[in-house]
Formats: structure tokens, sequence, C-alpha cells
């Protein structure tokens, strides 16, 4: 079974599981959407445009941040609750780290599609871009 299988099948495991009586299931519903409509757009592009497995990693990763956001809604996170008390924050932070995946996971797949596509010439831009 290849790897980007075997992230399909534990994100569907993940997204059923958030579906199931989540907080408000509106706000489900619209935290879910992008990852799903982004799983339907990975599959649909497997075969012409296959990203890298780090990629694919983070891409699911980020899918899960949204399923547990729009289970419990951000603010209500119980594993962030826990490290608000720990660590005397005055809130649950977990919006934080789904603003991080909203701003690093994009990050990645334009980086992967600039170099693939070659849309930098790789002597300018692009060559210190990865050279860095």
């Amino acid at each position: 079974m290849k790897y980007p299988s075997i992230l399909l099948i534990l994100f569907l495991i993940i997204l059923i599981w958030s579906g199931i009586d989540p907080k408000e299931s509106f706000t489900w519903m619209l935290e879910v959407f992008p990852a799903i409509i982004g799983v339907i757009i990975l599959f649909l592009i497997r075969k012409s445009f296959p990203f890298t497995p780090l990629v694919y990693t983070f891409i699911f990763i980020h899918a899960c941040i949204l399923c547990v956001g729009g289970h419990y809604t951000y603010a209500e996170v119980p594993a962030f609750d826990w490290i608000k008390e720990v660590l005397h924050q005055s809130r649950n932070n977990y919006d934080k780290v789904g603003h991080f995946a909203q701003g690093f996971v994009p990050a990645l797949i334009i980086r992967e599609l600039f170099i693939r596509k070659e849309v930098v010439a790789k002597n300018g831009w692009l060559g210190f871009a990865l050279s860095v």
C-alpha cells in the first residue's frame, strides 16, 4: 500500500470520528469542508502531479487539525485546555496551531509547485531559495 493511501485511510477515520456528535454541526461542516475539498483535489491529481511524502504528511496533519477543531470548536479542544492550565495561559490556543498550519502547509505546497513547474528560473530567486 502506498503512503498517500495510508494517509487517506487515516484521514477518513479521523473525519468520521470528528463528525460523530460534534459540538456544533454547522461549525464542523465549515471546518472540515476545506479538508474534504483538498483530499478530492489531491485524489484527482495524484497521477499527474504527485506530491512528495513530506508535503502529503503536512497536508494530512493540517486536515487533522481542521477535523479536531471542527469537532470541539477551536476554543474548546480538551488537550489545549490542559495546556492552558499547565502553562497558566489565559485561553485555549488551539486556534494558533490552526493558523500556523494555514500558513505553513500552503507554503510547502506552493514551494513544491514552484520547483517542479520551474516557475522561477533556477539561476535566479529559486536558486537562492533552495540554497537557504
